[in-house]
């Protein structure tokens, strides 16, 4: 049985008369409808049903027909996933870790569609987990190598977004421009998930700021006009009406090319086709390996900048944030944030220009609390002459026989 589904959006014009495409209205099988349903999250059901599409293939199933695997024999379907998952775990080509997410994926399709099956004998098929790669975050020397090869203006940009927000690749294809907020020290703002229940706000460096602004401007040149909806970043560099923001395997695909032409991804240094930083995931560690070990920024207010609701501390205990009493203004996370922009920042000129700004406005703040300083003691000299005009032969609280002859001694100039 098939059920339709409505996903028909309303077409948008912007003032240029730049059409956005429509969804096209299409049908989808109730098992798979079911299915995406249940799974919450787009890219989890990306990723599930690319394995349900694999095991679909491996054991000979007609392509797409998820309704006919849906009402086969509980035993049949049974030995399918114990034969299936004792193949994929046994190919030395592949991670023993992957084996989780191959089963899970099933057991989302298969549960939601009433077929009962053992799972627990199915978990136990699962071999001993490896040594997990991809553990690693970039450097500060990675992206400089990564920035030294990309010429082209949008992978630029989108390398120093990434090194600099932390944000989930995910982000990237929802992020629009009335989602950028400017702010101090030529940085930005920009309101992530809007909406959402996961929203949040995290913040890009002066670098950053100016990068993305070259990649605006050349759009600008390009004929482009920007409204509140124009995607921050676009899918490709054209000039025709459609304006696809870029999605996720565009993003990696990107980033990717440019690691090969780093030298960043020879396949001898994979294990089980893997790195031991991964290629786009590696950018949000680094970010938040920077501001945890940044002094005086706060725990809970670097995990905010991460977009996490729940972390761990020192001893490992779960931490849940607390977003309903908690909620700091924006002004104040940048105000943490910014503390982290020198070791954020990738470029080494660009970071001495950031540390000597820095220093410039500490000396500038300690010029003016030493002028309100002078300020206060001229007055209270001032304060004292008169006091000592009135009552010569007294000496106020405080202050020595010594102090009143030297004050004594300006009087006398003043009268003079």
């Amino acid at each position: 049985m098939e059920g339709k589904l409505n996903n028909t959006i309303r077409e948008v014009e912007n003032k240029t008369g730049v059409k956005y495409p429509k969804i096209q209205t299409g049908t989808m099988q109730r098992s798979l409808l079911l299915f995406q349903k249940s799974v919450k999250s787009k890219a989890s059901f990306k990723v599930y049903k690319q394995y349900l599409d694999h095991f679909m293939k491996w054991s000979g199933y007609p392509k797409e027909k998820y309704d006919m695997l849906s009402i086969e024999s509980k035993d049949k379907v049974q030995k399918m996933i114990e034969d299936y998952i004792m193949a994929e775990t046994s190919d030395p080509t592949k991670s023993p870790n992957s084996g989780g997410v191959r089963v899970f994926a099933l057991k989302a399709f298969f549960e939601i569609n009433d077929v009962e099956l053992k799972w627990k004998k199915i978990l136990r098929l699962l071999p001993k987990k490896v040594k997990r790669t991809g553990k690693l975050a970039y450097t500060t020397r990675d992206i400089q190598e990564m920035l030294s090869v990309a010429k082209n203006q949008r992978a630029r940009a989108l390398i120093l977004f990434l090194a600099s927000t932390g944000v989930r690749v995910g982000a990237i294809i929802e992020l629009k421009m009335k989602h950028i907020k400017d702010m101090p020290h030529g940085c930005k703002a920009f309101c992530i998930y809007e909406g959402s229940v996961e929203e949040y706000w995290t913040f890009c460096t002066p670098e950053c700021s100016e990068e993305l602004e070259k990649y605006l401007a050349k759009r600008k040149l390009e004929g482009e006009i920007f409204t509140p909806e124009t995607p921050v970043f676009l899918a490709q560099n054209h000039n025709g009406t459609e304006l696809l923001p870029m999605g996720q395997f565009a993003v990696y695909t990107s980033i990717r090319r440019v690691l090969m032409q780093a030298g960043r991804r020879d396949p001898k240094d994979a294990t089980y086709q893997r790195y031991d930083k991964m290629t786009l995931h590696a950018f949000r560690k680094r970010f938040l390996t920077i501001l945890k070990n940044t002094p005086n920024i706060k725990m809970a207010t670097a995990e905010r900048l991460v977009g996490h609701s729940t972390y761990k501390d020192e001893e490992n205990r779960a931490i849940t944030l607390d977003s309903s009493y908690y909620v700091p203004v924006i002004e104040e996370l940048f105000y943490q944030y910014k503390l982290a922009i020198p070791s954020l920042t990738i470029d080494d000129m660009v970071r001495v220009k950031v540390k000597e700004a820095e220093l410039e406005g500490r000396t500038k703040m300690i010029s003016e609390q030493e002028k309100k300083t002078h300020s206060i003691q001229n007055r209270l000299f001032l304060l004292l002459l008169s006091q000592l005009k009135k009552n010569p032969n007294e000496i106020p609280d405080g202050f020595t026989q010594a102090d009143i002859d030297e004050l004594r001694y300006e009087l006398d100039r003043i009268d003079a």
